[in-house]
C-alpha cells in the first residue's frame, strides 16, 4: 500500500509497518505511545520502521536525525512522513548524479578467489560477556550467532597470505607472474605498510607494483576499481587484490566501546584479476562501478588518534546503521541505472554487512530475497573490508564458471565510514 497525504490513511499505513516489527505479539499500541522507551521496539526494530517508511515514501534520510524531545511514536512518525511527502515529490527526479565511466578497452575478469577467517570460534553470548554487554545484545539485537577471530598465531598477514595463495592456486597463476598487488586493511597500523609486507610474504616479483587502498569497508571496491583500471588500460597482466582485517585485536587494544567491538570478527579475501571476457572466457567480468560519499553522516563513526597516541571513538550505532541501510539501497539503485539491469535479474548480492539484523531490514525494504544474500556476518561477524569479499567468494563458489553455472549477475555493494559507498556488477 502506498501512503497518501490523507492523515488517517497515512497513520494506518505506518501502523502496519510498526506492527511488523513489534518485539511481542501485543496489539498495536496507541498513536502517542513511545515505541522505544516502552520497549516495544528495540533499536534495530526502530531502524527497520524508519527505513521502511523511507523506502516507500522516497523521503531521503527519513527521521535521521530524530528531532530532539519528540516521542518515537506512531503519531510522530505520521506527522514527519506527512511533512516529508511534499518535499520528496519535489526531489523525486533529482537523486544521485549518474556518472557512467568510459568503457574499458579491455574487460577485466576474476580468474581466481580465496578466503579465510580467524580460527577461533566464539558465540555471541561469549562476546557479550567479554565486552560487558547485556545478554542478547549481540545474538538477538544484532543477529550474530558466532564470531571468528584470529588466534595468537594469526595476524593480518597470515590471513591475507592464506587467502591470496588460495586465489592464485585457483587461477593457476604463479606468484612470480603477478604484476600488481592492491592491498586493503584498515586495522593494520605499521610502516612498512600492509601492501609491501604482504608482497614479501607472497614472494612476488620485485617489479610488481604495490598499492595500499583505503576506504575501510568499501576498500575492496576501491581496490577492484584500481586494479581493473590498470589492467584494462594495458590489456595484459595479472593483478592480485587482497583485503584483510583483524578487528578483534585492534579494537581490544585501543579500548573501543563494547557495543562496537562485539560486532567484529577477523578474516581475509583475495582475488586474482586478468583481462578477459572474450567469447571463449567463462569467467565473471566486471561491469560499471558506482562510487560516492555522503558527508552528512560522517560523524556517526569517528576514530581518531591523539598526539599522545591514544584513540578516541565516536560511535552512534543507531544513526550509523540507519544511514548504512539507506546508502546500500541507493547504491543498488545507482547500479540499476548505470547498467540498465534491474535487481530482480540479480542472481546473488555480495554486500557489506554491518550486522545480520540490518541486512534483513535492507533486503526486506529493497525487495531482495534474503536467500540471494550470503549473510556471512551471522556466522563470522562483521569482517570490515573483507565482509563483502568473503561473501563474493562464497557466491563465486556457487556460480563457478562452467556449464552448470548459468548466466549469473552479481550485485556487489558496500558502505563505509564517511559515509563512503561503492558498488559494481559481475556478469
Amino acid at each position: 500500500m502506498q501512503p497518501s497525504q490523507n492523515q488517517d490513511q497515512l497513520e494506518q499505513w505506518i501502523r502496519e509497518i510498526v506492527r511488523r516489527e513489534l518485539t511481542s505479539q501485543a496489539a498495536t499500541p496507541a498513536a502517542e505511545t513511545d515505541l522505544v522507551r516502552t520497549g516495544l521496539l528495540d533499536s534495530m526494530g526502530w531502524i527497520a520502521v524508519l527505513t521502511g517508511i523511507e523506502e516507500s515514501t522516497q523521503i531521503g534520510n527519513f527521521g535521521n536525525p530524530w528531532p530532539e524531545g519528540l516521542p518515537q511514536s506512531i503519531r510522530s512518525l505520521t506527522q514527519l512522513a506527512s511533512d516529508g511527502v511534499i518535499r520528496a515529490k519535489a526531489q523525486e527526479h533529482e537523486g544521485l548524479r549518474e556518472s557512467r565511466p568510459p568503457r574499458s578497452t579491455f574487460p577485466v575478469c576474476i580468474a581466481g578467489w580465496g578466503w579465510v577467517v580467524g580460527s577461533v570460534k566464539i558465540s555471541g553470548l561469549e562476546m557479550e560477556r567479554d565486552c560487558g554487554l547485556s545478554p542478547g545484545t549481540i545474538e538477538n539485537g544484532a543477529g550474530i550467532e558466532f564470531l571468528q577471530i584470529a588466534s595468537e598465531a594469526e595476524d593480518h598477514l597470515s590471513l591475507a597470505q592464506g587467502a591470496a595463495e588460495k586465489a592464485l592456486e585457483a587461477a593457476r597463476i604463479d606468484p612470480l607472474d603477478v604484476d600488481v598487488l592492491v592491498a586493503v586493511s584498515s586495522t593494520f597500523l605499521a610502516l612498512p605498510a600492509f601492501g609491501p609486507r604482504l608482497h614479501t610474504r607472497l614472494l612476488l616479483p620485485e617489479n610488481c607494483a604495490v598499492l595500499d587502498a583505503g576506504g575501510a569497508c568499501v576498500g575492496l571496491l576501491n581496490a577492484f576499481r584500481l586494479a581493473s583500471a590498470i589492467l584494462s588500460m594495458q590489456g595484459q597482466g595479472i593483478a592480485l587484490v587482497v583485503a584483510s582485517e583483524v578487528n578483534s585485536r585492534l579494537l581490544t587494544s585501543v579500548g573501543a566501546p563494547g557495543e562496537l567491538r562485539g560486532l567484529f570478527g577477523d578474516g581475509a579475501c583475495a582475488f586474482a584479476l586478468r583481462p578477459g571476457g572474450g567469447s571463449e572466457d567463462s569467467n565473471l567480468v566486471f561491469g560499471d562501478f558506482a562510487f560516492g560519499c555522503s558527508g552528512g553522516d560522517s560523524s556517526a563513526l569517528n576514530v581518531t588518534m591523539t598526539p599522545q597516541v591514544k584513540f578516541e571513538f565516536e560511535f552512534r550505532g543507531e544513526h550509523l546503521g540507519r544511514a548504512a541501510i539507506g546508502m546500500l539501497s541507493r547504491t543498488i539503485d545507482q547500479l540499476e541505472r548505470i547498467s540498465g539491469r534491474p535487481r530482480s535479474e540479480g542472481t546473488s548480492f555480495a554486500l557489506h554487512e554491518p550486522n545480520p539484523r540490518l541486512v534483513q531490514t535492507f533486503a526486506q525494504n529493497s525487495r531482495i530475497p534474503l536467500n540471494k544474500i550470503q549473510m556471512v556476518s551471522r556466522s563470522f561477524g562483521n569482517l570490515g573490508s573483507a565482509t563483502c569479499g568473503v561473501s563474493l567468494c562464497k557466491v563465486l563458489d556457487v556460480h563457478a564458471p562452467g556449464p552448470a553455472s548459468g548466466r549469473p549477475l552479481i550485485f556487489v555493494a558496500a558502505v563505509g565510514p564517511g559515509l563512503l559507498w561503492a558498488g559494481t556488477l559481475l556478469h
